[in-house]
């Protein structure tokens, strides 16, 4: 009997039956995967409304390490960007208004548009 059970499982497993299935989304590259990572971000930085202060600090962390992710060929517009934040963060310790702090998001976003939004990958 315990055969018949283990025979059972086996055949079950090899089926493929359970929560194992294949995942149907196609693979992004990595390169697209962080580019659409830094491009929410900056959506999310431009959109801040209340907390603009807590934003900035935040999307200058997540910004951080960049240089480990996969960057592939916009390496020079993730450096850009990264400056570009730490501009902006050392404008808000300063102080700045909020209408200086949107124009150099402003800037900001004009260079994550720079950043693929699509796989150039054929499919």
């Amino acid at each position: 009997m315990r055969t018949c059970h283990f025979l059972v499982l086996v055949a079950a497993a090899a089926l493929g039956c359970g929560t194992g299935a294949a995942d149907p989304r196609q693979p992004v590259e990595p390169t697209l995967d962080y580019a659409l990572f830094v491009r929410a971000e900056v959506d999310r930085l431009k959109v801040a409304e209340a907390g603009l202060q807590s934003a900035i600090d935040s999307f200058v962390e997540n910004m951080e390490g960049y240089e480990s992710r996969a960057v592939g060929t916009n390496k020079a517009t993730y450096d850009a960007i990264y400056k570009a934040a730490q501009e902006l963060k050392g404008l808000k310790d300063r102080g700045a208004r909020d209408h200086q702090l949107r124009e150099r998001i402003d800037g900001i976003v004009s260079l994550a548009q720079q950043l693929p939004a699509e796989s150039t990958q054929p499919p």
